[in-house]
């Protein structure tokens, strides 16, 4: 009797290791599947004085090769060669090595507008191997960034300069507006009642937006009646430094430079 209820204690504990060991095997499947193709920037800006840019790649599997396929997309999100298009379309990079898309210019560059930015995406899509067993899940992953066509005449004469202070904030109760008089596309991340480093304390719930070029977007806020606000946005090296903003009546410009964090 003894032997039969150790061998139904044997039984039962298999039963409950069998799902336990699969689900570890099923993750660690997963896991290899994770490693791919990475991009190693946020955003691309070609200038008119430039014949070409360009992301590095990086296959972070330490082993498995990966084909990386990559094309330009035009701000609807159709696939385009002209005026801008990506080389080598197709490249395969080994386990642990890089590299390189090239975005550059074609037919048609001159005919985009030249007293303000141009929107573009990159994608790059991965590729892996065939797998060499059975009922394996593979997840082939896609990257897309921003690619920004920003003509001579607009191009910053110091690099990291900020335009981001000339947004203006209008506000109605909770639904709010936001001018961006400028000719560079602005991505919001969102607006705060003091600085990230001191609390945040988000007044926006929206995960990022993007302000056209001379344009105006409305959104909305949890509390329309803040006087002073932290605003995050994102730079051409891909950062989220903030500007602090006050508001008279119900319009908010940015502080002077000198009163902004540094």
């Amino acid at each position: 009797m003894n032997f039969v209820m150790k061998n139904q204690a044997f039984y039962s504990v298999q039963r409950w290791l069998k799902p336990v060991v699969c689900g570890l095997l099923f993750i660690a499947e997963i896991n290899a599947s994770w490693a791919g193709i990475a991009l190693d920037r946020t955003r691309l800006i070609i200038t008119g004085d430039a014949r070409s840019v360009s992301a590095n790649l990086t296959n972070t599997s330490p082993s498995i090769p990966f084909l990386a396929q990559s094309w330009v997309e035009d701000a609807n999100g159709t696939k385009i060669t002209s005026p801008l298009m990506v080389l080598p379309p197709l490249q395969r990079i080994n386990g642990g090595q890089k590299g390189i898309a090239r975005v550059t210019k074609t037919s048609g560059i001159n005919a985009l507008p030249q007293d303000r930015e141009s929107l573009f995406y990159l994608n790059v899509r991965e590729i892996p191997p065939k797998p060499d067993k059975p009922n394996v899940l593979q997840l082939a992953m896609q990257s897309r960034i921003k690619l920004f066509y920003r003509p001579t005449a607009i191009v910053p004469e110091t690099p990291g300069a900020v335009w981001q202070n000339q947004l203006v904030f209008h506000k109605q109760g909770q639904r709010w507006s936001v001018d961006n008089p400028t000719p560079y596309f602005v991505t919001l991340i969102g607006l705060s009642r003091k600085p990230e480093a001191q609390g945040g304390d988000r007044l926006t719930d929206f995960p990022g937006i993007m302000v056209s070029p001379k344009s105006s977007l409305d959104f909305s806020v949890a509390d329309g009646s803040v006087s002073q606000f932290s605003m995050m946005y994102v730079n051409d090296f891909g950062g989220h430094p903030e500007l602090k903003f006050s508001c008279t009546g119900n319009v908010c410009k940015a502080l002077p430079m000198e009163q902004q964090p540094r």
